[in-house]
Formats: structure tokens, C-alpha cells, sequence
């Protein structure tokens, strides 16, 4: 019984060390040169007929090893997408939160994990990712904080919300945005924090705040199709006057609440057919050593406060 013990203990041990050798790599490798959403958006000007996929994640928070672990597992699975498909995957957009807490060592390894993803990235701006300092490593290694940018059929927009709030300023540039989006098939906007509480028991209540209900007025006005947003570490979505807010937290940081609820590793791919969208949500189980090391006790403690409550 000992020797069986532990035989078990040490194929786990091995195979939480195995999982880890990727992140070994990571860090070792050398910096690629760092590029900005104009130059990943600049890309997909080429880019013809209407039939396509994008990938949406959030929360990535690079820089810190459980995160980075997990988010190179998201990447290896992203880019293997597109193996045995004839549709093109064109880009992923992040919904902010790419660093842990906005250092320079957290952009430097947020940079190596997305020069390994396949396609262009563009990344929205989020709360962690200005912990450090004024936005320059931001300005440094992504570029703009607010952007439109078309691809095919479809315009995007990227819009700054950390504050927790739009400016008047920002509402303008929106609307205006909105407006010039009319001659597309479809409107999509990247944000990091939601304008309406995806989980009941978050701690985050934006809804009450009265940016939200303007914002979201102003999409069902101008038919927007999908506002994507991070912030909280799950995936949820819903719909309020014809538009879908749908939130995809779970690109690298642990989530906080039971798998059952939406929180688990993941990323969206967002399919346009034509006229048509849809999506799928891809769930990834985590590296080995975070499983064992966090993700189930995580689910262990959830159920037995479920059991005993």
C-alpha cells in the first residue's frame, strides 16, 4: 500500500514539474519586439469576404507564475484553432487586465506570451495594468488606450473604462464611432469592466453606477452586437435590448468562485457568418500543478460550503 502511495506521488510530482517547463521557457526566452494595437489593427485592413472568427479573453494578468502558466496553455490551444478549420481566425482582442500589476517585468512577459499567439493581438486597457505607473509601459508596449478599427464586415470599438466610469469626452468619441459603424454588418466593443454585474454575488455593482445605463442605451440605439468585457475572473452572459454583454474572464488568473458558476479557464471564439453571429466557449483545464495546487481545493472548499450551509 506505502509503495502504491507512493508511486502515485511521485507520477503527480512529475507530471506538476512537467507542467511547469513551459513556463521555465518563458522565462528564459529573450523579449520580441513590442507592437501596438495601430500596428496589429493595421493587418486586417487586407483582410477580405465575411466570413470569419475572432477570439475575445480577459484577465490574463501576466507576470505572476500561476497566471503565466495557465495562460500558456490558453495560447497553445488558440493557436491550434485553426488547424483543420477553412475559416480564418483573423485576430484575439484582450478586455484588459494583460498584466498582474502593471510592471515593467509583467509587460515584458505579457509581451513574450502574446508574440506567441499566431495572430495579431490587440488588448483593451485594464485596472491592473496601470498599477505601476501613468500608462507609459501601456503606451509603451500596446498603444492606444481607445481605438475604433474595422475587420471585413464588422467594426470594433476599444474603450478605456478602469475608472469604473466614461467620460462626457469618451461618450462623444463613442457615438461618433457608432455613427460611422452604420455601413457594417456588425458593431463589436472591448472593455474591461462590464456595465452590468455578471455574477449576482460579485462585489463589482457598475450597474449603479450612471454610465451604464447610458451606455447601454446608446448600443441599442446604434444596434451593437456583442460588448465584450473582463474584470471578473468568470465567463457570463447576457442580453439587454437586443445586445449581448458577454464576459470571458478567464484567460490566466484563478478564478474565485465555483466552476459551476462560469469560473474556469477559458477563451471565446466569436464566429461571423455573413450576416450571422455566434460564439463557443472554449474551456481549458488548468496546468497540472495549479489543479492540484489550487483549482481543486478551490472546488473542494465550494462544495463543502454548499453541503453544510
Amino acid at each position: 500500500m506505502k509503495k502504491t502511495i507512493k508511486i502515485i506521488a511521485m507520477i503527480l510530482i512529475a507530471a506538476c514539474a512537467y507542467s511547469l517547463a513551459p513556463v521555465a521557457g518563458l522565462y528564459l526566452s529573450s523579449d520580441p519586439a513590442p507592437y501596438t494595437n495601430s500596428q496589429a489593427s493595421e493587418k486586417l485592413k487586407a483582410n477580405k469576404g465575411n466570413y470569419f472568427e475572432f477570439i475575445v479573453l480577459s484577465d490574463i494578468h501576466a507576470g505572476l507564475i500561476f497566471d503565466d502558466s495557465a495562460a500558456l496553455k490558453v495560447v497553445r490551444s488558440i493557436n491550434r484553432e485553426g488547424r483543420f478549420k477553412k475559416v480564418p481566425i483573423d485576430f484575439v482582442a484582450t478586455a484588459g487586465d494583460n498584466t498582474f500589476r502593471g510592471s515593467a517585468w509583467d509587460y515584458r512577459i505579457y509581451n513574450r506570451i502574446r508574440s506567441q499567439v499566431s495572430c495579431p493581438v490587440i488588448s483593451a486597457m485594464g485596472n491592473h495594468d496601470e498599477d505601476k505607473d501613468d500608462g507609459s509601459l501601456f503606451r509603451k508596449y500596446v498603444g492606444k488606450k481607445d481605438l475604433s478599427f474595422t475587420d471585413r464586415n464588422s467594426y470594433f470599438i476599444v474603450i478605456d473604462n478602469i475608472s469604473g466610469n466614461m467620460t462626457d469626452g469618451q461618450f462623444a468619441d463613442l457615438e461618433e464611432d457608432l455613427k460611422k459603424s452604420s455601413g457594417y454588418a456588425h458593431r463589436f466593443i472591448i472593455m474591461h469592466k462590464p456595465p452590468v454585474a455578471p455574477y449576482f454575488q460579485s462585489w463589482y455593482r457598475p450597474e449603479g453606477n450612471t454610465w451604464s445605463y447610458r451606455f447601454m442605451k446608446l448600443c441599442e440605439e446604434y444596434k451593437v452586437d456583442i460588448v465584450f468585457s473582463g474584470h471578473e475572473h468568470i465567463f457570463k452572459a447576457k442580453e439587454f435590448g437586443g445586445v449581448k454583454y458577454l464576459t470571458s474572464g478567464g484567460g490566466g488568473m484563478p478564478t474565485q468562485i465555483p466552476g459551476a458558476g462560469g469560473a474556469f479557464l477559458h477563451y471565446t471564439v466569436v464566429k461571423v457568418y455573413n450576416d450571422y453571429i455566434d460564439y463557443e466557449v472554449r474551456r481549458i483545464f488548468p496546468p497540472i500543478w495549479e489543479f492540484f495546487g489550487y483549482y481543486m481545493w478551490s472546488d473542494i472548499f465550494y462544495f463543502l460550503k454548499d453541503a453544510l450551509s
